[in-house]
């Protein structure tokens, strides 16, 4: 766990009610990261009858920080985790080096999008990962 996660929790213990943008503002974190920490825990219901509003920075801090952070730790590198994910899509499918590693963010994010358009709620957790697949894609199409 890292330090600012870390101090964040902390400070949770402290201020169960806090909003995510009260924990933002007290621990030093971008709001997005805020509002993932407090997705992890149970949350009053005051809380939850009241939601915040994301804006767009929001939405991309929030990518940001997952793909830098906590999908990064619990994932290992993304680069290596697509090239494994194409070459088992391709096993699957009976294909020979088709889909490439370039694919796999691209069809992640189009999953989620997927996601979006059959829910019938526009999650935002689906929104904010299109931006990190896409951003991820982004570094992999340079290498």
């Amino acid at each position: 766990m890292g330090k600012k996660q870390e101090k964040a929790w902390k400070y949770l213990l402290e201020n169960k009610s806090a909003t995510a943008r009260e924990l933002a503002d007290a621990v030093g974190i971008s709001y997005g990261y805020a509002l993932s920490i407090k997705k992890k825990i149970g949350t009053p219901q005051e809380i939850l009858d009241a939601p915040d509003k994301l804006t767009r920075s929001d939405v991309l801090d929030t990518a940001k920080n997952l793909v830098n952070g906590d999908r990064a730790e619990q994932h290992g590198d993304a680069k290596n985790n697509f090239v494994l994910m194409a070459a088992y899509w391709n096993a699957h499918l009976g294909l020979i080096d088709f889909i490439k590693v370039n694919d796999v963010p691209i069809m992640l994010a189009l999953m989620k999008v997927a996601r979006l358009h059959g829910d019938g709620t526009k999650n935002l957790d689906n929104y904010v990962d299109v931006c990190g697949y896409m951003s991820l894609g982004g570094e992999i199409s340079q290498l």
